[in-house]
C-alpha cells in the first residue's frame, strides 16, 4: 500500500479534523461559522488549508468561546468571593473596636437598661408619697417629683459601649466574687 506524502489535495470528514486539532467536532462547526476554518460540503474539509487556518487562528490568541467564558465565570466569583471575604473581615474588625454589636447583646443590654427604668418609674409613687405628704407648695411638690425623675433619667443615660461588648454585664463585680470564692476554699483547705 502506498503512503500519500503530498497533502495538499486531500479532504477529511469534520471527526478526522477534530481529533488532528485535539477538540470536539462541535468546536470544529464552531470555528467554521467564526469563518475560522472552511468547508467544501457538509463534513467535507480541505486539510492542508484548515491545518494553516488553524495555526494562524491559534496564534492570533483567540480562545475558545466556552473556554474564554469559563474563565469569566471563574474571575467574577473570584471577585464576589474575596468582596465576601473583606466585608467580613471589616465586620470583625467593627467588633474588634467596639464599633458594632451583635443583636441579641443588644437586645439583651437595652432590655435590661428599659426594664430598670419601668420599674424605677413605677415605683417613683411609692417613694415620693410620703415625701410629697409634708409639703406645703405645689413649686416643692414639682421639684420633688423633677429631682426624682432626673434621678431615673440619669441612669439612663449611663451608656457605655462597654456593656454591649461585655452582654450587659459587669465583669468587675464577677471577677471580684470568683476571686473571693477561691481565696475562702483556699483558706478552708489550708485550715484543715
Amino acid at each position: 500500500m502506498a503512503v500519500k506524502k503530498d497533502v495538499s489535495g486531500l479532504i477529511v470528514n469534520t471527526g478526522v479534523l477534530a481529533k488532528l486539532f485535539g477538540v470536539t467536532s462541535r468546536y470544529v462547526n464552531q470555528l467554521a461559522k467564526e469563518g475560522v476554518l472552511e468547508k467544501r460540503a457538509p463534513g467535507r474539509w480541505p486539510l492542508e488549508q484548515n491545518v494553516n487556518r488553524y495555526i494562524e487562528f491559534l496564534r492570533s490568541g483567540k480562545k475558545d468561546p466556552e473556554e474564554q467564558e469559563s474563565r469569566s465565570i471563574y474571575w467574577e466569583e473570584k471577585a464576589k468571593h474575596e468582596a465576601a471575604k473583606r466585608e467580613m473581615a471589616e465586620l470583625q474588625l467593627a467588633k474588634l473596636k467596639n464599633q458594632m454589636h451583635d443583636a441579641t447583646i443588644v437586645e439583651l443590654v437595652m432590655t435590661d437598661m428599659l426594664t430598670t427604668f419601668k420599674n424605677r418609674l413605677l415605683g417613683l409613687p411609692q417613694k415620693i408619697s410620703p415625701k410629697v405628704i409634708g409639703l406645703k407648695s405645689i413649686s416643692e411638690v414639682n421639684d420633688m417629683l423633677a429631682s426624682e425623675i432626673n434621678e431615673a433619667l440619669a441612669e439612663l443615660s449611663d451608656y457605655s459601649p462597654a456593656l454591649f461588648a461585655e452582654g450587659g454585664e459587669d465583669t468587675g463585680d464577677d471577677e471580684s466574687n470568683d476571686g473571693s470564692i477561691l481565696e475562702d476554699s483556699e483558706s478552708d483547705s489550708a485550715a484543715t
